[in-house]
């Protein structure tokens, strides 16, 4: 017994529960901490990356509102106080001329006996009445006919060429510069070398002049300088005498149209 090392004592201690659990408090709150300082870190980091993203965004405008674009307006002719003329252009078409004028196309075509309103010709004048001073008569509606009759077809009556009339006389009182009119009824008529004559001996031969469908010229006894409405038949004299005929003759001599001073 004696020859064997004695071993070192140490007295036993019993562990304080208050001490180890004070311990593991600490350890935890470390660790919670530490993840608080990241999660931190964290949030620093996004919101630093979120405002560095939106400051190098350009702004995107706003939307202006625009305003629409003017509409073209058609400017429209003042109403004429009296009858004036219109020469037609290229591009014309009766019933613009009518809008333009505060007329309708009916009291349009009343005015110069126009029946076809696709028939217009460039450099053709027409009379712009003043609105209202035309007065338009109804056409009838056609009659039906009775059933088991067949209706017969309707045959074209546009007109194939020229047609002129002398419409009328007008004798001034002195007898000086009385004039005939004359309208062509028909298409477009050139009177180059066509003649009128009273019978008499009196001859007056036209220019080389064109009269359109619904066109009027009148031919004055006096002188005077030819425009595209009157001619100066440049006699001196009155001719137009009650009872006496004129009559009209194409280039060849052939008779148009005659007419009887009442």
């Amino acid at each position: 017994m004696e020859g064997k090392p004695r071993e070192a004592y140490r007295p036993w201690k019993p562990r304080d529960a208050k001490t180890e659990k004070t311990g593991l408090t600490l350890k935890q709150f470390l660790f919670i901490l530490a993840v608080n300082a990241l999660i931190s870190l964290g949030i620093s980091l996004a919101i630093t990356l979120t405002l560095g993203r939106q400051a190098t965004t350009p702004p995107v405008p706003s939307p202006t509102a625009v305003s629409p674009l003017a509409q073209p307006t058609q400017t429209l002719a003042p109403t004429p106080a009296s009858p004036t003329t219109y020469v037609i252009k290229a591009g014309d078409s009766l019933s613009a001329i009518a809008f333009q004028f505060g007329l309708s196309m009916q009291e349009l075509m009343a005015a110069n006996n126009i029946t076809d309103p696709d028939v217009l010709f460039v450099g053709q004048k027409l009379t712009i009445p003043v609105p209202g001073s035309v007065t338009i008569v109804p056409t009838a509606p056609p009659t039906p006919a009775p059933t088991g009759v067949s209706t017969p077809i309707p045959t074209n009556t546009r007109p194939t060429g020229p047609d002129l009339r002398i419409e009328s006389v007008q004798v001034s009182p002195d007898g000086k510069d009385s004039h005939v009119v004359i309208t062509n009824w028909g298409t477009w008529a050139r009177l180059k070398d066509w003649t009128l004559d009273d019978g008499q001996g009196n001859v007056y031969k036209f220019p080389d002049l064109s009269l359109f469908q619904g066109g009027s010229v009148r031919i004055h006894t006096a002188a005077g300088v030819n425009t595209e409405v009157d001619l100066y038949w440049g006699i001196n004299k009155a001719i137009f005498v009650s009872g006496r005929t004129l009559t009209l003759k194409d280039a060849s001599g052939a008779v148009k149209t005659s007419y009887t001073i009442p």
